[in-house]
């Protein structure tokens, strides 16, 4: 094989080995940007940190398990997240769980209804701070279990929903 051929298939792979690797690039920055996760407290006790170990500052304990956070990013085994408050700090991933909550953020008590309308029969109410296990969302209503309750509630009274 002559040398002029070499030199063209040396080029062409590294040419095929940048492109893929700027591809792959372009899709992880994506992901990272367009994602939100959503995750919960998984004990009654958690320390919200300044950052990612042990010893950095304590900011906040929060006792709510079941308490959904938003995840802005991971590093390691700590997690930067934000949390109801629009508190941002880290937490240990040994302290959170993978179960998807709601909180309610609203002052008034909310209806909990038995289908997905406004219309549909109330069949209890919630108040402010009551967490609730997510089982659905679609776009204004959501369907939620509030401790054997099950029923729809409106999206803007959560916090934890997309």
């Amino acid at each position: 094989m002559n040398n002029a051929i070499k030199g063209k298939k040396i080029n062409y792979l590294v040419w095929l080995f940048f492109l893929s690797l700027s591809v792959s690039f372009s899709f992880s920055i994506f992901s990272q940007v367009t994602s939100i996760e959503w995750l919960s407290l998984k004990y009654n006790k958690t320390y919200l940190r300044s950052g990612p170990s042990k010893q950095n500052k304590v900011l906040w304990t929060y006792k709510i398990k079941g308490l959904p956070i938003k995840v802005i990013r991971k590093k390691g085994d700590w997690y930067e997240v934000e949390m109801p408050e629009k508190i941002t700090g880290w937490i240990s991933s040994t302290q959170i769980s993978f179960k998807r909550r709601v909180l309610v953020i609203t002052d008034e008590l909310i209806n909990i209804r038995k289908k997905e309308e406004n219309s549909s029969k109330v069949i209890a109410k919630v108040g402010k701070n009551v967490v609730g296990e997510l089982i659905s969302c679609q776009k204004k209503m959501c369907k939620v279990d509030y401790y054997k309750i099950e029923g729809f509630v409106e999206k803007k009274f959560l916090w934890g929903t997309d």
